[in-house]
């Protein structure tokens, strides 16, 4: 496995960076998915395809790679997220499945309370931080240092965002993570892959940050959508103009793109304008785009999810 970054990096100071609500630079990390990934990915066809997606916690990456994915391109405005990614990514070829969950996961396998090697600073120290590029890994270090060398600490700080985040909730959403042969098989399968990750949002990707200029046959936004209200400042045909965005930067005549990451759909209360099925639907037939709804069962119990594809 080789990860690029398709940027220079440059030094970053951490104290005055720091901004960890929101989306900025430097912000909170995901350590897995909220989505529930292995709820919808069987909806795309990943086989040979090459994949743009959110970086995020890296589980959209590693996913894509299991269900047979021939390149996968990571973006993030957050840094925290593509280093997090890295690290993720490189656990996942050195570290059994055992050593994963114990190194990643917050709670103990009976989940009743913190697990007390999360982020074990010898395991980084031994079997990671050779692995990881150069930058990445000063940056580990920086980060480690901040917390004493106490992985645990770090774990369950404000540099994580850790609702929802227990052991069953983060396995049932992964389909590498269901069992020690699921999670071997994505171990096989990015062993030879190259892994390009660039640091930027998605209304600022322009062909020539891409390689090779390419376009995509499968986009994944995420749950970027929930976020648009204010990445628009609030402007009244914000999902009008996030829509146009993706379709400017990311859409192809046959490509798919997974625009939006609906929670809870049973839910009247809405979060956004995409989460309201009639503006939705007044956006999409105005833009003329037509748009597939998948629904599928929650990770939350009683719920359900579901994805638009445009």
């Amino acid at each position: 496995m080789k990860i690029i970054y398709k940027e220079k990096r440059e030094k970053i100071d951490w104290q005055k960076s720091r901004n960890l609500k929101g989306f900025h630079k430097i912000a909170q990390m995901y350590s897995f998915t909220t989505e529930n990934i292995a709820g919808y990915f069987p909806y795309l066809d990943f086989t040979n395809k090459s994949v743009l997606t959110v970086s995020a916690s890296g589980d959209h990456i590693i996913n894509a790679f299991y269900q047979g994915a021939k390149e996968v391109l990571g973006f993030d405005i957050n840094y925290l997220s593509l280093i997090f990614t890295e690290l993720k990514l490189v656990a996942l070829e050195q570290l059994s499945y055992e050593e994963f969950l114990m190194f990643f996961m917050r709670d103990d396998l009976k989940e009743k309370e913190r697990n007390r090697n999360a982020l074990d600073y010898t395991i980084y120290q031994e079997k990671l931080r050779n692995h990881l590029t150069i930058r990445t890994a000063k940056d580990w270090n920086t980060i480690y240092h901040y917390f004493q060398q106490d992985g645990y600490q770090l774990r369950n700080s404000d540099f994580f965002n850790n609702q929802y985040d227990n052991n069953t909730l983060k396995r049932n959403s992964n389909l590498y993570l269901k069992n020690k042969e699921t999670y071997q098989e994505a171990k096989e399968k990015i062993k030879e892959k190259q892994i390009v990750l660039l640091n930027k949002s998605f209304q600022n990707i322009e062909k020539n940050d891409l390689p090779n200029q390419k376009d995509y046959d499968i986009v994944l936004m995420s749950n970027i959508s929930d976020y648009i209200k204010d990445l628009y400042s609030n402007n009244l045909n914000y999902l009008e103009k996030y829509v146009k965005d993706i379709i400017k930067h990311f859409k192809t005549n046959n490509n798919q793109i997974v625009c939006a990451y609906l929670y809870h759909i049973q839910n009247k209360e809405y979060r956004s304008q995409i989460d309201n099925p009639l503006i939705r639907r007044q956006v999409f037939d105005k833009l003329d785009i037509m748009c597939t709804n998948k629904t599928f069962p929650s990770v939350m119990e009683d719920c359900i999810d579901s994805i638009l594809i445009i």
